[in-house]
Parts: structure tokens; sequence; C-alpha cells
């Protein structure tokens, strides 16, 4: 779900203290002893750190809950970023539980000092689509992010897929508050 040396993958580890991905480094080289350790707000001496680090750092701060952020660029999901449409995962109820709605943000969103990220992730926003750039996904278990990551993608291509087929028929608001009460309460 990862392209070229594009995406950055965190893992909380203990308090506000995680793991980050290195900038500069090729994903598909990257090596156990790449990763950087932040602690205390600092950087392990001698290793550069992903450029989006602040946001990480934030969304570690800010939100108890998420222990692991994917921030990425994947094919489909970024047919959304770049056109700014929203994307719709009221397709399946895995799709809409896992995700519910995915907002998007305008571009510049996840730059040091910016709040809108931050502003709208919650309980119930697990991610968002960064307009022009990427789409952030967080959650509890670096596997459990991934999934969301995927389940999204995957939501995506079926929709960009699908579209030629006709109108989306989504899940109406009867079903979601359905779910909303079975697999959210």
């Amino acid at each position: 779900m990862m392209i070229s040396s594009y995406g950055t993958v965190s893992v909380r580890w203990k308090g506000d203290d995680f793991l980050i991905t290195p900038t500069n480094v090729a994903r598909w080289d990257i090596q156990l002893k790449d990763i950087v350790q932040i602690k205390d707000g600092k950087r392990e001496p001698g290793k550069i750190p992903s450029r989006s680090t602040w946001l990480h750092q934030e969304i570690y701060k800010r939100f108890p809950h998420i222990n692991s952020i994917i921030l990425t660029q994947t094919p489909y999901l970024m047919a959304y970023s770049v056109t700014g449409e929203k994307i719709d995962v009221r397709t399946i109820p895995e799709s809409w539980i896992f995700l519910q709605d995915i907002p998007n943000v305008p571009f510049g969103s996840h730059f040091a000092g910016e709040e809108t990220i931050l502003n709208t992730l919650g309980e119930n926003t697990p991610a968002v689509i960064i307009n022009n750039d990427s789409v952030l996904v967080t959650g509890d278990k670096s596997l459990g992010t991934f999934d969301k990551l995927e389940v999204a993608e995957f939501s995506a291509k079926s929709l960009t897929m699908g579209a030629s087929l006709g109108k989306l028929v989504p899940i109406n608001q009867e079903q979601i508050e359905d779910l909303r009460k079975k697999f959210l309460s």
C-alpha cells in the first residue's frame, strides 16, 4: 500500500513516544536499523524521521486511543484526493464499520502548526483524505490500521470501477444506525 519512497508508518510504544519510518529511504529497502525512535519529543541521534513526524507526534499526544498511523498514497484513494470528491464508504457494512465517513481536508493540513486534521480525527473519524497529497489512517494496532487502509483502498477501487455501471445506492441512514448500535456501541 506504499509506493516508492513515499509513505509513513508510526507506532506508539510508550506514552507519547513512538517509532516512525525515516525520510529518504525507499520503503522497499527499509531495515529495522532505519526506524527512528521519537522519545520525549526528540529524534534518535543520527537518524532523520519522516517529514510528517510533527503530525504523528501531535496525534499521539491528543488521542490516547490511537497507537498506529499510516500516511500514504494508494492509487484509488488518490483519485479522491486529487479530485476533491468525497468517498462514500457506505457500500457494504464492513466498509462503514471500519471507516465510517472519511472527510477530505485541504492540502497543507498535515503541515506543522496546522490544526485541521487534529480537529477532524476522533473515535468516529479514523481516517482523512488530504486533498492533492495523501490519505491518513489511524488505529489501535498496526495490523488494524493497515486493515482500515486496505478496506478504504478497495472501497475506492470498487467505487471507481463500478461507476460505469451506474450510481451507487449506499447503505441508508436507518441501516447505518442499526450498524452503529450493533457494532459501535
